[in-house]
């Protein structure tokens, strides 16, 4: 499978619409409120499915990546630079639809609602049940694991961070808030593409 990328001006591009559309962590906790969003969290989409019917760009951006549904093409380009992401790998086209390639969520400290992140990663399975065995290179993205281990890390001011094995790279976005520097590393050329995403 081939890693996504983006060209620097791509990214721009991409970050600039989803500020536009405020697909960030706490335009997406408002717009599906506490009973989707917990849903979600246990990998059922029914409530979030319903409070993503509107067809806003917020609505078509959330039903693409976090519910992995097919979205029409010409909704997706509202609400994205869909050329950017086609010729990325980020998105595929089938026909008028649109489907996620990989997934892309935002994410903000708990304490630092205004810095608004957004973590790339491989699609995850078990979304309403369905689950399929994941390839050996998979690159995981937000979890209980790796939010955990951000909220147990010491954040002290250090000149140099090191974040070995660095996956989708959340544990190195922590560290950039703490650190005069920071190197992120893996043994993946896939999760090295997907953190230089993030």
């Amino acid at each position: 499978m081939a890693s996504p990328t983006l060209t620097s001006g791509a990214v721009q591009r991409l970050r600039e619409a989803f500020a536009r559309a405020d697909y960030t962590a706490d335009g997406v906790q408002a717009l599906l409120g506490p009973v989707a969003q917990e849903a979600l969290g246990r990998g059922e989409t029914v409530p979030a499915r319903r409070a993503t019917s509107g067809g806003t760009a917020l609505e078509t951006l959330v039903r693409l990546f976090p519910l992995q549904l097919a979205v029409p093409a010409t909704a997706a380009a509202a609400a994205l630079p869909l050329r950017d992401l086609l010729a990325g790998g980020l998105v595929t086209r089938d026909g008028d639809e649109v489907r996620a390639a990989v997934d892309v969520r935002p994410y903000a400290e708990a304490d630092d609602r205004e810095t608004s992140w957004w973590v790339v990663s491989d699609l995850g399975t078990g979304l309403d049940g369905v689950t399929a065995p994941l390839p050996a290179d998979h690159v995981v993205g937000l979890g209980g694991a790796s939010t955990t281990l951000a909220q147990l890390t010491v954040r002290r001011p250090v000149a140099r961070t090191l974040d070995l094995g660095t996956g989708s790279g959340v544990q190195a976005l922590h560290a950039t808030r703490h650190s005069g520097r920071v190197v992120a590393t893996d043994v993946s050329a896939r999760a090295l593409a997907m953190a230089a995403l993030t």
